[in-house]
Order: C-alpha cells, then sequence, then structure tokens
C-alpha cells in the first residue's frame, strides 16, 4: 500500500510539473490578448446596433443585447419578416416559441463571443493551448481552446503578433454530431478605450453565410431587465430534443 501510494504521489508530482508550464504560457497570453483589446475590467452588458448582410434573407437591420452572465437577445429586421432569439440561462426562445437544444447551444456559443477577450480570461480554468498555426492568408496564429459547457466549445485564433483575435469558431456537439459556427473579425477600432471589431464575417460548416457590419457599440452598467424578460406565452424549456417514444419533452421553467 505504502509503495502504491508513493507511485501515485510521484505521478502527481510529474504531472504538476508538466502542466504548470503549460497552464503559465495560456495565462500570459490571455493577459496579452486582453492587453491588445484594451484591458481593464470585464463590460457587465453590451448593446450593439448595425447592419447584416444575409446571403439567404437578405439585408436588414440587427440589434444586439448581452449582459453577464447568461443573458443574450438578438433582434434582426429581415425584408418581410424579423427574426427573434433570446437566452436567459438554461431558457431559450425563438419568435417566441421554445427553443430546440441546437437552437439553445448557437445563442449560447453566441454569448460566448460577446466581450471574448475578457470571458477568456475568467474562464481561464476552462482554456488550453492548441500551439501555433496559419490563416488562410498564412498569417501565423495563437490558437486556444475554450470549453464554454459540455458539448460547447470555441475555438480562437489570435494573431501572432498583434494578439487580436481574428477568428473564432464555435463547435456544438449533440448526439455525436457536431455543428460549426465560425466569425471573423475585421476592422478593429477602440470604443471605450476598448478594442472592438466593427465587422463580422460569418460562417456555417464551413460556408459564407453573410456579414454583420457594427455602427455603434455600448457598453452599459447593466440592460434594463425588460430587455430580457421572457415572451408572453410562458416560459417553456426544451431540455431534450426528442423524449420517450420519440415525443418532443418540455418542462415548465419558473419565471424568473
Amino acid at each position: 500500500m505504502a509503495r502504491f501510494a508513493s507511485k501515485t504521489a510521484i505521478a502527481c508530482l510529474l504531472w504538476l510539473a508538466l502542466t504548470a508550464p503549460a497552464l503559465a504560457d495560456v495565462g500570459r497570453l490571455l493577459a496579452e490578448v486582453l492587453a491588445a483589446h484594451g484591458g481593464g475590467a470585464a463590460p457587465g452588458a453590451i448593446h450593439e446596433r448595425g447592419v447584416t448582410e444575409s446571403l439567404r434573407r437578405g439585408n436588414g437591420t440587427v440589434e444586439r443585447w448581452w449582459q453577464a452572465p447568461d443573458r443574450f437577445r438578438i433582434e434582426i429586421d429581415y425584408p418581410g419578416a424579423a427574426e427573434s432569439r433570446l437566452l436567459r440561462g438554461p431558457e431559450a426562445w425563438q419568435q417566441g416559441e421554445p427553443a430546440t437544444p441546437a437552437l439553445r447551444g448557437s445563442l449560447v456559443l453566441q454569448a460566448a463571443r460577446m466581450a471574448l477577450p475578457w470571458r477568456l480570461q475568467q474562464h481561464a480554468e476552462r482554456v488550453i493551448d492548441l500551439g501555433s498555426g496559419k490563416g488562410s492568408d498564412g498569417k501565423p496564429l495563437r490558437v486556444l481552446e475554450w470549453t464554454v459547457q459540455e458539448g460547447l466549445k470555441l475555438i480562437v485564433e489570435i494573431d501572432a503578433d498583434s494578439r487580436l483575435i481574428l477568428r473564432s469558431r464555435g463547435i456544438l456537439t449533440i448526439n455525436n454530431a457536431s455543428m460549426e459556427f465560425a466569425t471573423g473579425y475585421e476592422d478593429y477600432r477602440i470604443v471605450a478605450s476598448r478594442r472592438v471589431a466593427m465587422v463580422e464575417r460569418h460562417f456555417a460548416m464551413g460556408q459564407y453565410t453573410g456579414t454583420t457590419r457594427l455602427a455603434s457599440i455600448d457598453f452599459p452598467a447593466v440592460l434594463p431587465a425588460s430587455t430580457f424578460a421572457p415572451p408572453s406565452g410562458g416560459g417553456l424549456r426544451v431540455e431534450d430534443s426528442r423524449g420517450p417514444r420519440g415525443k418532443p419533452l418540455l418542462t415548465q421553467a419558473a419565471p424568473r
């Protein structure tokens, strides 16, 4: 027993010796990324306005709201029809109706991209360094992976020189099937002492889907509670895509 305990202790010490430098390197890189984007305290809330150009649905105005830690809303006024999505922690809606697990997962990934440099540092214990790489234009990159939740992760590609985030790839895995939603960041500008990308290029499963151009970004301390008010139809939450015998499984969520 003493010999086994000794071997276990040695293995733990070896693991710590190997992982400590890696953790330190990730921490150093995250600090550099944060500094490149302006540093300072993490935003508590963000409100963005702009226009979006969708290959499938045309051009429309877009407005996004995010509040830490788990509130997100997006409204897009496409020609002929509007798109409305809302995330409140475990609850999510699309067009006022309960969201599917896949749609909720995509909203969680969208929310995770908001204030990304700060969010990465806040969740450093769930961030790993994937090493170096090259972008499609051959520019050297540093690549990080953030496990947002089980089945949800962000791959973050960082310019090796400027430390600005160039692209994030959100990967959603449900029932061993994965979907990828990528966003490329361009036209960085200083807004309220923070460096933010005003242009976003969107991709789904590797295919270009459209571009968002932001006209304004605000960093309020907090957003009005009504911003994330649940639809009047009540708070239904989709727990799983299929229940017993293939029936949809819904549970009543308490008002929040």
